[in-house]
C-alpha cells in the first residue's frame, strides 16, 4: 500500500466540502478524475470510506476518524512550509490566531486590523473557536485568547486583564432602570446560564445559592455571545462578560453592574514547545496597548458598566513587574514573553 499526497489532498477537500464536484473545483480537476482518486484511496487503504447513495458519497465513521489524522499530518506539513517561508524572508510571515468569541470579536479584532494595516506584507488568520486550548496544544496557531485558564504542562497562560461581569437585559425590561443589579432582583427571573461544566456557571450559581435565591433557568449557552443573542430577543436575563456589550453589538441590550462582583479573566495562551515568533510578540504588544487604554479609561467606546483591571505582576523574588503573574485563581502563571526569553536559549528565535 502506497498512498500519495495527491490522494490525501483530494480526500481533505472532499471531507471539507462534502461534494465531489466542489472538491474537484478546488483542485481544478474534473469530477471523474476526483472520483477516481477517492476510489483509489479506498482501495489502497483497504477501508470502506464512503457509502454510495443516490450517486452521492457519504463518509463512514472510519472516514471521519481518518480525516482527523490526515488533518493532523497536513498541519505538520504546513508548519514545515511556514518555517521555510520565514527562513527565506524574515520580513514576511504569517500570524495565526485563535480566540474565544467574546474577545475575538472585540479587542483581538481591533488589534488585528491595526496590526495588519501596519504590516501589509503579513498574512493574518483569525479563527473564533470554542476549543482554543486544543488548537494551541496542536500547534495549529501562533497564539490563542480565552476566558479559560488552561492547566496543562505544554501551555503557557498569561492573564491579560480582568473584567467584572454585567447583568444584561433588554432596554424595555423593568430592571433596566436600575444602575446595579443584585441577586434578589433576579429571584424567579427567566435566566440564561452558562453550561453546567463551566467555571463561570459554578461561580454564578454559588452567588445565588449563598443567598438562597432561585432563578428560572430557560437555556444554557457556551459563551456570552449566545447569551446576548437570546437576551436581545427577549428570552430572559443573563450575567455575562462585558466585552461584546461595551462595543454595542446588541443595541437592544443594556448592561448593568452586578454585585457581588464576579470577575472574568481574559488570557493569552501559547505552546511551551514552540518559540514565540517576533510577529506574535509584536501583535501581543499591540493588543496589550489597547487593553491598557481600556483600563485607563482612554477608550471612548467603553460603556459605563465596563470595569477592566490589569493583572498584578510580580517578579520571582516578589517585587516589581516580571515573569510571574497571579491569575484569577491565585496561581502563578508564566508571562509569555518573559518565560520564553528565559527558555529562549533552547530555541533559535525566528
Amino acid at each position: 500500500m502506497r498512498i500519495t499526497h495527491r490522494q490525501l489532498e483530494a480526500y481533505i477537500q472532499f471531507m471539507e466540502t462534502g461534494s465531489v464536484t466542489a472538491a474537484a473545483e478546488r483542485m481544478r480537476l474534473s469530477q471523474p478524475a476526483m472520483s477516481k482518486i477517492l476510489a483509489g484511496l479506498e482501495i489502497d487503504l483497504a477501508l470502506t470510506l464512503f457509502e454510495r447513495k443516490r450517486k452521492r458519497l457519504i463518509p463512514t465513521h472510519q472516514a471521519q476518524l481518518l480525516y482527523k489524522e490526515v488533518r493532523r499530518l497536513f498541519a505538520s506539513l504546513s508548519d514545515v512550509e511556514r518555517f521555510a517561508r520565514d527562513l527565506r524572508d524574515l520580513r514576511s510571515g504569517e500570524l495565526r490566531i485563535v480566540s474565544a468569541a467574546s474577545i475575538g470579536h472585540t479587542l483581538v479584532a481591533d488589534a488585528l486590523v491595526a496590526f495588519a494595516e501596519a504590516n501589509p506584507a503579513i498574512s493574518v488568520t483569525l479563527d473564533v473557536s470554542s476549543v482554543v486550548g486544543s488548537d494551541v496544544l496542536g500547534q495549529n496557531v501562533d497564539i490563542g485568547f480565552s476566558v479559560s485558564h488552561f492547566h496543562h504542562p505544554d501551555l503557557l497562560t498569561e492573564p491579560l486583564f480582568h473584567a467584572d461581569a454585567v447583568c444584561v437585559m433588554r432596554r424595555d425590561h423593568p430592571l433596566a432602570s436600575r444602575e446595579v443589579i443584585v441577586p434578589r432582583d433576579l429571584e424567579g427571573a427567566e435566566f440564561i446560564s452558562f453550561t453546567r461544566n463551566s467555571r463561570m456557571r459554578h461561580l454564578t450559581d454559588a452567588v445565588f445559592e449563598q443567598q438562597r435565591i432561585s432563578r428560572k433557568m430557560r437555556a444554557e449557552v457556551f459563551s456570552s455571545v449566545e447569551a446576548n443573542a437570546l437576551v436581545s430577543r427577549g428570552f430572559g436575563i443573563a450575567i455575562v462578560e462585558p466585552m461584546t456589550v461595551h462595543q454595542g453589538f446588541w443595541p437592544d441590550l443594556v448592561a448593568r453592574r452586578f454585585e457581588p462582583t464576579i470577575a472574568f479573566t481574559f488570557n493569552a495562551i501559547v505552546s511551551r514547545n514552540r518559540p514565540v515568533s517576533p510577529l506574535t510578540k509584536s501583535f501581543l504588544a499591540e493588543l496589550k496597548g489597547r487593553i491598557a487604554a481600556l483600563a485607563n479609561g482612554d477608550d471612548p467606546r467603553a460603556a459605563e458598566s465596563l470595569t477592566v483591571r490589569l493583572p498584578q505582576r510580580r517578579t520571582r523574588d516578589g517585587a516589581g513587574s516580571g515573569a510571574v503573574v497571579a491569575d484569577e485563581e491565585g496561581e502563578a502563571s508564566d508571562a509569555i514573553e518573559d518565560d520564553h526569553r528565559e527558555e529562549g536559549n533552547q530555541h533559535a528565535d525566528r
